[in-house]
């Protein structure tokens, strides 16, 4: 056997292998999206509205949301901590006030959740109560999260737990968190068959045009997955951690520590009553001038912290979210979960941006509205190149016949 006949029968064999493990790929990429595909085109279409939830809950509900700001705008806020008095003495005594969004515009209303329920109970009502900040007012009160029946649930309330679990209770979360670990298997391959064999790089990227129905289905489903395959990634990944997050922060600690929430207490000091939630914002102002705020969360226990997130930009139209702790009694910063800090605590910092689209502002949410939309076009054309090509099949083996 001459070099050259030793060289063939290395390509051969190495081409023999390569088909045998696309055919691998090629079945678990048919099989995860056939079983898959219509569970994601659900939370795809249902995370592609949440994108603009505050939008549309402010259309459907603007008496709620909407105020009338005065020509100076938020230079007319009342103090904070008025509008948070405001709030308690709206809800039930034995509930607590929760995560508030801050007002992104002059116009809209400080939003509240509670909960109304025994803690730990399975008969828990999580609702929301609405402040005018300029007057410290409440403009209304309504049921977010029903207590079993999520057809009692605010609409996008319904939205959200229909993207997240799939309406059922306990379970659905971790059966979404786990098709969202799944899809991204299914990504994956699909990558991995895409991928060009013979480099030619130029063909990858377009579709051929004009074309038959079946060579169009083909390069709609191939290309509408691989433009946004950076988003896919992103949201699949924050995905799992927002459904699975003790698994995934589990995961993370293998690389990196960190840091528990819960753990971050307030030392009480003698005689001091503690800081106000204006003063704990202004510490957060002055420590972090580049930021803006974008929620709060008032201490849950008598040693718990202020809880305070920024939005703030890091560059090349790229923005992060951080989350300030602060002592509530001494006005310490206790810990900063920051995107730029580099450790575990920074990743799990970037999955909120990634998932929401935030990270880029107006165009990766769009980005992140047409991934949502992507789902059901790759599952409707993945459907129909798999009935065409089992017809095609049984066109062959009928000729054979």
């Amino acid at each position: 056997m001459t070099a050259l006949d030793s060289r063939l029968q290395a390509l051969t064999a190495r081409r023999a292998l390569l088909s045998n493990w696309r055919g691998i790929w090629l079945k678990i990429h048919l099989w995860l999206g056939l079983a898959l595909g219509a569970f994601l085109s659900i939370i795809g279409v249902t995370g592609s509205a949440l994108v603009f939830f505050h939008e549309i809950d402010e259309a459907l509900n603007p008496e709620l949301r909407i105020v009338a700001a005065p020509p100076q705008g938020k230079a007319a806020w009342r103090s904070v901590d008025e509008i948070a008095a405001a709030a308690r003495k709206a809800i039930p005594a034995e509930s607590q006030l929760g995560f508030c969004y801050w007002p992104q515009r002059d116009d809209e209303a400080f939003l509240f959740y509670y909960r109304v329920g025994a803690s730990g109970s399975d008969n828990v009502e999580t609702r929301h109560v609405f402040v005018d900040p300029y007057r410290a007012e409440v403009t209304g009160t309504r049921r977010w999260y029903a207590a079993e029946n999520p057809l009692d649930d605010a609409f996008v309330a319904f939205v959200f737990k229909l993207h997240y679990a799939l309406l059922v209770r306990g379970t659905g979360d971790i059966a979404v968190g786990t098709i969202a670990v799944l899809a991204f298997v299914s990504t994956v391959t699909g990558v991995v068959l895409w991928w060009p064999r013979n480099g030619k790089w130029r063909g990858a990227f377009t579709w051929k045009w004009p074309a038959k129905s079946e060579r169009l289905n083909y390069d709609i489903h191939r290309l509408s997955g691989i433009f946004l395959l950076p988003v896919a990634l992103a949201v699949l990944l924050s995905g799992v951690y927002f459904n699975l997050p003790q698994q995934f922060r589990a995961a993370v600690e293998l690389f990196s520590r960190l840091t528990t929430a819960e753990k971050l207490r307030s030392a009480a000091s003698e005689g001091r009553q503690g800081v106000s939630l204006d003063e704990a914002l202004n510490i957060t102002a002055n420590r972090f001038p580049d930021g803006r705020v974008y929620a709060f969360v008032p201490p849950q226990t008598p040693d718990g912290s202020i809880r305070i997130q920024q939005l703030f930009p890091i560059g090349w139209g790229v923005e992060g979210r951080r989350t300030i702790y602060i002592d509530r009694y001494k006005g310490d910063v206790l810990h900063v979960n920051d995107p730029l800090a580099g450790d575990g605590d920074g990743f799990i910092a970037w999955q909120w941006p990634l998932h929401s689209g935030y990270v880029l502002g107006w165009p990766g949410r769009i980005l992140v509205f047409l991934f949502g939309l992507s789902w059901p076009l790759v599952f409707v054309t993945g459907v129909v190149r798999w009935l065409q090509k089992r017809r095609a099949r049984g066109v062959v083996a009928q000729r054979k016949a």
